[in-house]
């Protein structure tokens, strides 16, 4: 299980946890205080082992590409140590296999040249145009409580298969919320369609 809280709020409440119990017990508490309907469900949890834990906290970030080492030799960055983005939507080993696919894509079309700043910026650019930024985008949208046309868009979802199907497969490629995930007018318009196709 992953929680999420917002730092400074009710969830933030991790700092004071230092075994695999308290842990435990933390998140049960999690479990039954914000979303009991869920904590019903696994009456009984456990931890798989004592290592089973993780508790911290990050910014989701953009780096600079290309680090110098004191060598004076570059060194390029990929997938999360450049596009650093919240689990909230499970996109790590995502972002991770689409970048190293672009990388070798422009690895082999580069062929035995020598590599330089302006190449791997190119390489950078086509992963981040053509796949993170969208990735960051929808990421960081669900980080902050939902705009009202999301709401509605999750609430069609449970009404229209086709919907929800559009929902579920994004997390495949995000690219496929755009504009409509994003924009109140073209979710209504995504709504209708499908609504008119049924």
């Amino acid at each position: 299980m992953v929680f999420e809280g917002i730092p400074g709020g009710p969830m933030d409440c991790w700092a004071e946890v230092k075994t695999p119990e308290q842990h435990l017990a933390k998140s049960k508490w999690i479990l039954d205080t914000f979303i009991p309907w869920e904590a019903e469900r696994c009456p009984d949890i456990e931890l798989t082992d004592d290592n089973g834990i993780l508790a911290g906290r990050f910014a989701p970030t953009v780096r600079k590409l290309v680090a110098t080492l004191p060598s004076g030799r570059k060194v390029f960055g990929m997938a999360d140590v450049v596009v650093l983005n919240d689990p909230i939507t499970g996109q790590g080993s995502n972002n991770a296999a689409k970048c190293a696919d672009v990388y070798l894509k422009s690895i082999i079309e580069h062929g035995d040249r020598p590599i330089s700043h302006h190449w791997m910026q190119h390489t950078f650019d086509r992963y981040w145009f053509g796949y993170a930024q969208w990735v960051t985008q929808w990421t960081n949208m669900l980080l902050t409580p939902p705009p009202p046309h999301v709401l509605k868009l999750l609430g069609s979802a449970g009404a229209m298969p086709p919907v929800a199907s559009a929902i579920v497969n994004g997390f495949d490629d995000p690219r496929t919320f755009f504009p409509w995930f994003a924009d109140p007018v073209e979710a209504d318009r995504f709504i209708e369609t499908w609504a008119a196709a049924a």
